[in-house]
C-alpha cells in the first residue's frame, strides 16, 4: 500500500495512522495529545493535514486519527493546514499563556499575535494523563470532569487520589508539565499525596517505583516477582546475564528458572 505525502511515495501499512507515517519519514508535524502507546485521540488538533481529493475538494483533518489507505495524498504546510494550525495554538496559547512548549511552537510556526483574552489556566485539556492512567497503568486514578470550557482532567473531586500508585506517569506525558511531581532520594510527591520510594534490593539505588505502583503491577500481571522488580537497569541486565551464563554452564535449568 502507498500514500502520498508532499509528494513523496511512502509504503505503509494496513492499520497505520498518518502521523506515524510521516514521522517515521523524517516528516515534522507537531502534536501535543499523541502518544505512540494509546490509541489515536485527535484532542489538541494541531496535526492537521491537507488531504487532496480527486474531485479537487480537499480536507483539513488531523494526522493522528487518518489511516492510510492506497493512494491517498496528503500535504502539511498549505496556506489551509498554517492557517488552521495557527488558529489552535492561539487558542492554546490564550488558555496557558505561559508554556514554554506552546510558546516554542508559535515561534517555530510562525504564530506572532495572540488576540484572545488570556484565561490563565494551567492545562490544556489534551486527556493524556487520564488515558495514560487508566489505559496503560490501570490505577484510574484520574478523571474528567464537567464540559466545554469548564471541564478539568483531575483527581475526582480535586482531592488526594485513594487509587493514585505514585507512578509519575501522567506528569512524565503532560506536553505542558503542569502537574507538579517531585523525588526525594526516598519519597515521590503527586497530587497531595507522598509515597515511599523502593530502592534496588541489590545496590540500593532509588526507584521509580512505589510500593503501590509494584503492588498494581503484580495484580496485573504474574511474569515478574517482586524481587525482579526491585531491580535497577544494571543489576537487572546483570542478574540476566548471571542467570543465562548458568544456565549455558549446565548449573541451572530453564525449568528452574519458569518456576
Amino acid at each position: 500500500m502507498e500514500i502520498l505525502i508532499n509528494g513523496k511515495k511512502i509504503k505503509t501499512r494496513k492499520g497505520e495512522y498518518v502521523l506515524d507515517v510521516a514521522r517515521r519519514e523524517g516528516f515534522d508535524i507537531p502534536s501535543l495529545c499523541h502518544h505512540p502507546a494509546l490509541p489515536p485521540d485527535g484532542a489538541c488538533r494541531l496535526c492537521l493535514v491537507e488531504v487532496e481529493g480527486q474531485n479537487g475538494s480537499n480536507k483539513v483533518t488531523t494526522a493522528c486519527t487518518l489511516e492510510v489507505s492506497d493512494g491517498l495524498s496528503v500535504r502539511l504546510d498549505t496556506p489551509e493546514v498554517t492557517r488552521n494550525r495557527n488558529v489552535v495554538l492561539e487558542m492554546l496559547l490564550s488558555r496557558v499563556s505561559d508554556s514554554p512548549t506552546l510558546l516554542a511552537l508559535a515561534e517555530k510556526y510562525g504564530l506572532r499575535e495572540v488576540r484572545l483574552v488570556p484565561q490563565g489556566e494551567v492545562c490544556i485539556l489534551c486527556g493524556l494523563c487520564a488515558r495514560v492512567c487508566t489505559e496503560l497503568v490501570g490505577a484510574k486514578a484520574i478523571t474528567m470532569e464537567g464540559r466545554g470550557t469548564e471541564t478539568y482532567f483531575r483527581p475526582p473531586f480535586g482531592e488526594p487520589p485513594k487509587d493514585c500508585v505514585g507512578c509519575g506517569s501522567c506528569a512524565f506525558v503532560c506536553p505542558v508539565s503542569c502537574i507538579p511531581f517531585t523525588k526525594t532520594e526516598n519519597t515521590i510527591e503527586i497530587w497531595g499525596r507522598t509515597f515511599e520510594r523502593l530502592h534496588c534490593t541489590e545496590c540500593d539505588k532509588p526507584l521509580d517505583l512505589t510500593p503501590e505502583h509494584r503492588d498494581l503491577i503484580r495484580k496485573r500481571t504474574s511474569l515478574l516477582t517482586p524481587e525482579e522488580m526491585q531491580l535497577c537497569g544494571g543489576c537487572e541486565r546483570r542478574t540476566t546475564k548471571n542467570t543465562m551464563q548458568r544456565i549455558v554452564d549446565g548449573q541451572l535449568s530453564l525449568e528452574a528458572v519458569r518456576r
